[in-house]
């Protein structure tokens, strides 16, 4: 093999300064990040914010547990079983995996810097993780983003062994950690992109790519997700044509203000000191590739931003499609600051961030008031549905009517989790059975084949589906507190269909 894939302690850089030069210990930092937690859970559970409508769908799936469901795989479902079995169905509980497993991510980029940099490097990378704002900001929703984020780490982690002392050993632990990963989202697979990005301009690691242990990991990444495979072909591909579709090239070419737009949210999700640390780091080149950690940070996480910042460039992307590269991205700018001996810019990194954490913890809170800007509008996704869902099972039970169809995928899933106690059956209205637009289309379908009576519920004050209209009579058409600011609310319509 080459030279080792670590390199010496941080503090031989430059000239060490106090607030970074004492290595810190690993108590100190559980006790500092389980303070974090502790703010975060509390934030949970004094915030008034009803569930946003894919954590709603995500419960559903919960209800049935599958291998599988329309627009992603099933290991959100499974987390969400289990937490709730145990401490029930409140928004609270949905969403306490968050701040949990971000916790366990913050301790494995200890693990990982402290392999490859030091003692020192770790504590802060580890710091740096849990309190960035984007970390404070996804530990108050239940995401796909979350356990994908953990597995990850655990795969790099994993992988960092395998480059420096590749065996059958290490490979598994990388194929576990892929295949689990794989099973929460499939952007998962972007691992093995960039670790093909590392081999090509690694030697030790193109020696790596031909060990068993590799092989072995890739073996075992296959065997994990093929349940979900097979459940996609026994679905039409379903959850592939939804990747597919939301990836989708719409002619925006050149979407410089989506580019510029997904640029910023990577900023602000990680902090501008450490992004500009991690374009130092990607700028200055050492003198030996392949026996610098660098290298592999790199690889592990920049080929991810340029090909999501092309994705925007042409079409569009959201800032979180690029999470998946922040876990090496923040082990190598904490390398950076610490090396350079950036005093001040780690000290305005944990003031941002604590100002992050404590407002993202608590803006829950606020939920069911009238807020302005960006955080109004946040926090009128997360209130009046259930004030909408009594509203609907009024008019229904006033018509003697036990199903109600809703149309749209959010307000259905938001519907069957707020009606969950209720004795009323949800469903979702769909043009064509045979051709459903998401799960619950494919689940639970109501279409003009069916007999009535059905309560239809859908936004706004138009006409029902041509399909139903010599069926259907306008019952009421109401104010709703869904999405409201002191800008904007919307109404909706409630037909009879018999």
């Amino acid at each position: 093999m080459n030279a080792p894939l670590t390199q010496p302690p941080a503090a031989s850089v430059g000239k060490p300064l106090s607030l970074l030069s004492a290595d810190r210990s690993l108590t100190l930092l559980i006790t500092l990040l389980a303070a974090v937690l502790a703010v975060r859970i509390a934030g949970l559970y004094l915030s008034r914010a009803e569930l946003f409508f894919d954590e709603a769908q995500y419960w559903a799936w919960a209800q049935d547990p599958a291998f599988g469901y329309f627009t992603k795989p099933p290991l959100i479902a499974w987390i969400i079983t289990a937490t709730t079995s145990v401490c029930g169905d409140t928004p609270f509980c949905v969403r306490l995996p968050s701040p949990v497993m971000h916790f366990a991510v913050a301790l494995v980029i200890h693990a990982i810097a402290s392999k490859l940099y030091s003692r020192r490097t770790a504590f802060w990378a580890a710091l740096v993780y849990a309190l960035m704002p984007g970390t404070s900001i996804s530990a108050t929703l239940m995401s796909t983003d979350v356990p994908l984020l953990l597995f990850w780490s655990l795969a790099l982690l994993a992988l960092v062994r395998h480059v420096e002392r590749p065996s059958v050993t290490t490979g598994l632990a990388v194929g576990l950690a892929i295949g689990l990963g794989l099973n929460a989202k499939y952007a998962m697979a972007y691992f093995v992109l960039c670790f093909i990005a590392f081999a090509a301009v690694s030697p030790k690691a193109r020696d790596v790519l031909k060990h068993s242990g590799t092989w072995t990991a890739l073996a075992v990444a296959l065997l994990l997700i093929a349940p979900n495979i097979v459940w996609n072909v026994e679905h039409q591909f379903a959850t592939f044509e939804h990747t597919r579709d939301n990836a989708a090239w719409s002619g925006r070419f050149p979407n410089v203000p989506g580019l510029l737009e997904f640029i910023s949210a990577q900023i602000g999700i990680i902090g501008p000191v450490s992004f500009v640390a991690y374009l130092v780091a990607a700028r200055n080149r050492p003198p030996v590739l392949d026996a610098d950690p660098r290298l592999l940070l790199l690889a592990m996480s920049l080929p991810v931003f340029v090909i999501v910042a092309a994705q925007a460039l042409i079409s569009k992307a959201n800032g979180n499609w690029a999470a998946v590269g922040f876990p090496a991205a923040v082990v190598l700018a904490t390398y950076v600051i610490v090396a350079l001996n950036w005093r001040r810019g780690m000290i305005a990194t944990i003031i941002i961030s604590a100002v992050a954490l404590v407002g993202a913890s608590f803006a829950g809170s606020l939920a069911g008031t009238n807020v302005f800007g960006p955080i109004g509008r946040e926090l009128g996704k997360m209130t009046g549905w259930g004030e909408f869902a009594v509203k609907t099972a009024d008019i229904a039970r006033a018509e003697g009517i036990q199903t109600i169809a809703y149309i749209g995928r959010g307000l259905t899933a938001s519907m069957i989790y707020e009606l969950r106690d209720e004795n009323i059956d949800v469903r979702a209205y769909t043009a064509d059975k045979t051709a459903p637009m998401d799960h619950f289309e494919m689940t639970r379908p109501w279409s003009a084949e069916d007999v009535g009576p059905v309560l239809l519920v859908f936004p706004g004050e138009g006409n029902p589906p041509k399909a139903v209209a010599g069926r259907a009579t306008l019952v009421e058409i109401f104010d709703t507190s869904i999405f409201i600011t002191r800008r904007h609310g919307w109404k909706a319509s409630a037909y009879r269909v018999d």
